[in-house]
């Protein structure tokens, strides 16, 4: 009695089996095969579908598409596609994919019967040789950039950039002032010589005021004071020298009256060498800074 009742239970358990095949007759390696499993069982009885982690050898799993259960009020179906591939040669290729019931705290496994599918088979016959082509051209070939070498590479420039600031730094940055402040007097000497050749008895107001006020620009520059804001008497006042005090005072009157050629020759003449012993003055505070 109690074998008779093992075996009806088994056997109740599993009245049904799913329904699993492929969709086509054959395949390509490589290529996307749809297989289709469906299940029919009594309505609200939980039954799980194979998942990514299932093994679907010979095939591999690439994607599933589940469908919604269909129920009626005695029966409920449930079903799935699964989209597989193979890469084996085996000219023919079997599947079978199970579902599983719950029943209490434990799950029955249940397996489909058996399908089948036909390899396509692209190279029939593999020869005996193959003949290759030998080739000895040069072909180029592009360098990948090398970011670990060039990492290190910045860190180390980026260190010694560093040590010759702290050691260096100062006697760097004179030398740059000193080179800067220069080459600004050899340009300033050139063409304030120009300016003060282009004047003649002929000249205006106008020009003579630009030949002062580009002394007075260079001079600027050169002692960070501003001089092109400053008047004659505020000049005088802080550079406290009675020579450039009369020159500056030679060239306002030449400015609001008739200019005299060689007298405004000579008041720039002297400007320029006042500019000169400025230079001078100024490079050598930087050197012993």
């Amino acid at each position: 009695m109690i074998l008779f009742l093992v075996i009806g239970v088994g056997a109740k358990g599993q009245d049904t089996k799913p329904y699993g095949y492929f969709l086509e007759d054959s395949v390509k390696i490589g290529e996307l095969i749809p297989y289709s499993l469906s299940y029919k069982d009594k309505r609200n009885r939980k039954v799980i579908f194979p998942d990514s982690t299932f093994d679907y050898s010979p095939f591999e799993l690439f994607d599933k598409a589940y469908f919604d259960t269909e129920s009626d009020t005695i029966n409920s179906i449930d079903s799935a596609v699964y989209y597989l591939a193979t890469f084996e040669i085996d000219t023919i290729q079997r599947l079978s994919l199970p579902v599983y019931i719950f029943a209490g705290e434990d799950s029955i496994e249940v397996f489909a019967e058996f399908d089948s599918i036909t390899l396509d088979q692209v190279v029939l016959q593999m020869p005996d040789s193959v003949a290759l082509e030998e080739t000895a051209a040069y072909n180029p070939v592009g360098y990948q950039f090398n970011y670990p070498y060039w990492i290190i590479g910045l860190v180390i420039l980026g260190i010694i950039a560093l040590v010759v600031a702290i050691v260096w730094g100062k006697t760097i940055t004179k030398k740059i002032k000193l080179y800067r402040l220069k080459k600004a007097l050899e340009k300033f000497n050139l063409r304030f010589e120009e300016e003060i050749n282009s004047i003649s008895s002929e000249s205006t107001q106008n020009e003579i005021e630009q030949v002062l006020k580009y002394w007075k620009q260079y001079m600027e520059g050169l002692e960070r004071i501003p001089y092109t804001k400053l008047t004659t008497k505020e000049l005088i006042k802080i550079q406290q020298n009675t020579s450039l005090e009369e020159t500056l005072k030679s060239i306002d009157r030449s400015i609001y009256s008739k200019p005299q050629t060689e007298a405004l020759h000579a008041d720039f003449d002297f400007l320029k060498d006042y500019s000169t012993d400025r230079y001078h003055y100024v490079t050598e505070e930087i050197k012993n800074a």
